[in-house]
């Protein structure tokens, strides 16, 4: 993997931060994401530009990495800054684009970042080979002893963090998988290759938090609004494939119904 390429840290982004006790009653972190805000609207840091890495921009202000790491998340929950898993912080573009999913149509989330021309990435998270729980046994017409795989991937888009989701899939109805064969692919394609491609699906739809592991993997802050959705999807043969828990950035992601008249 190439380096990771940064800006340098400008001195006057050192020199906006107060020094001394008592010269500002503020907490350290905001003073940081101030700094670096006022930076960004001078074009210190151009759009698509990375940050300076957290130990770097820690050791020239003279601050933790930790208040490093606060100060980028406020400028992420303020739309200025994008965190990428695994790449850094680099400065938003004119505003960050909220993606809109319509929920009348069956799509994969592949599916729907290529549709506006981004590239579409799911690392994963966990893989294993086990029994459902009653519950999954149920909503995926299993019996107990039936095998199921249980898959937990990131989803991005050009890079940019916007989903964990988990999918519980019936081994026999799939045949072997590894972590490998659902490495940055889509899932329904997969599916589709082997005659279990879906044809419709109920989706559910609730608002919760950001967990500590949610908030690290996202990119987001502790306790930020997320939309968590669990669907079951079902083949043309009527039988249930699929079942998925997804928690999406409330900031970035946006769930559409079009509703008609009844009788229309």
């Amino acid at each position: 993997m190439p380096a990771r390429l940064s800006s340098p840290v400008p001195s006057a982004l050192a020199a906006a931060l107060p020094s001394g006790a008592g010269l500002s009653s503020s907490p350290r972190y905001l003073q940081v994401a101030g700094a670096l805000q006022a930076a960004i609207e001078r074009g210190e840091y151009p759009a698509g530009s990375a940050l300076p890495a957290e130990r770097e921009l820690a050791a020239r202000l003279g601050v933790s990495r930790v208040t490093v790491r606060q100060a980028t998340l406020k400028l992420a929950e303020r739309g200025l800054v994008v965190r990428r898993h695994g790449s850094g912080t680099f400065v938003a573009a004119s505003g960050p684009e909220r993606i809109q999913h319509p929920l009348s149509r069956l799509t994969s989330f592949t599916e729907d970042m290529h549709s506006r021309g981004l590239s579409a990435g799911g690392q994963v998270l966990s893989f294993g080979a086990g029994h459902p729980n009653p519950q999954e046994a149920m909503q995926l017409g299993l019996s107990p002893g039936q095998r199921v795989y249980r898959v937990r991937r990131l989803r991005t888009a050009g890079g940019e963090a916007l989903a964990v989701e988990e999918s519980i899939l019936s081994a026999e109805r799939l045949g072997i998988l590894s972590a490998a064969d659902v490495q940055d692919v889509s899932l329904y394609a997969l599916m589709q290759q082997r005659g279990a491609a879906p044809v419709r699906a109920l989706r559910q739809l609730r608002a919760v938090n950001a967990d500590q592991e949610l908030a690290e993997l996202l990119g987001v802050p502790l306790g930020a609004a997320l939309l968590s959705t669990e669907r079951v999807a079902w083949d043309a043969a009527g039988r249930a494939v699929e079942l998925a828990r997804a928690s999406y950035r409330g900031d970035r992601y946006d769930f559409v119904m079009e509703l008609r008249e009844a009788g229309t």
